[in-house]
């Protein structure tokens, strides 16, 4: 007779008791404090998720390349955290992943990464986001909106019922659409 497989079972377990990360709903100033301390996010994560952070009495992996990462200044590379952790640069990277997640999750805040670089995102970070979200909403979304409102002139104009989803009503309302019953 085979061996028992517990695969599904152990993944199920492995699902259900893993720790979560969830939004500390800080200010922007609570944030700033944090952020002025050397460790600060590391330290806070250990603080309020320590069985997230922690295996057993030993820090996670993750939360090691994270304090390495805020030892360098928030502003390094994958092969000096992987020097710093020996591990290879591909095994920092995944472990960058995983703290990134639970830093985006805890703070909002955005650690970012190109290529061998990773820092914490910057004021000139977010106007290249800014200005990507805006490229993207003139050159598709407003068009796109534009062509939606079209379609809803010429059905309110053939007086047919406007049987709409509620998601497509959301966005008509949202892009100031006239609706004609």
């Amino acid at each position: 007779m085979a061996p028992f497989d517990f695969t599904s079972f152990e993944e199920k377990v492995r699902q259900q008791s893993k720790p979560k990360f969830r939004d500390l709903a800080l200010t922007a100033e609570q944030v700033e404090i944090i952020l002025s301390a050397k460790h600060g996010v590391s330290e806070l994560l250990i603080q309020e998720f320590d069985q997230a952070t922690k295996r057993g009495d030993k820090i996670n992996a993750f939360m090691k390349a994270l304090y390495v990462f805020e030892e360098y200044g928030r502003d390094t590379s994958y092969g000096a955290i992987a020097a710093a952790l020996d591990v290879n640069a591909e095994t920092a990277k995944e472990y960058i992943r995983e703290a990134r997640a639970a830093v985006r999750t805890a703070l909002g805040i955005e650690i970012l990464s190109a290529g061998d670089s990773v820092r914490l995102a910057m004021a000139n970070d977010v106007r290249e986001r800014a200005d990507r979200v805006l490229n993207v909403f003139n050159n598709h979304v407003e068009p796109a909106l534009k062509k939606l409102e079209a379609c809803a002139k010429s059905l309110a104009a053939s007086n047919a019922p406007m049987a709409l989803s509620p998601r497509a009503m959301a966005i008509l309302e949202a892009s100031k659409v006239e609706e004609v019953a």
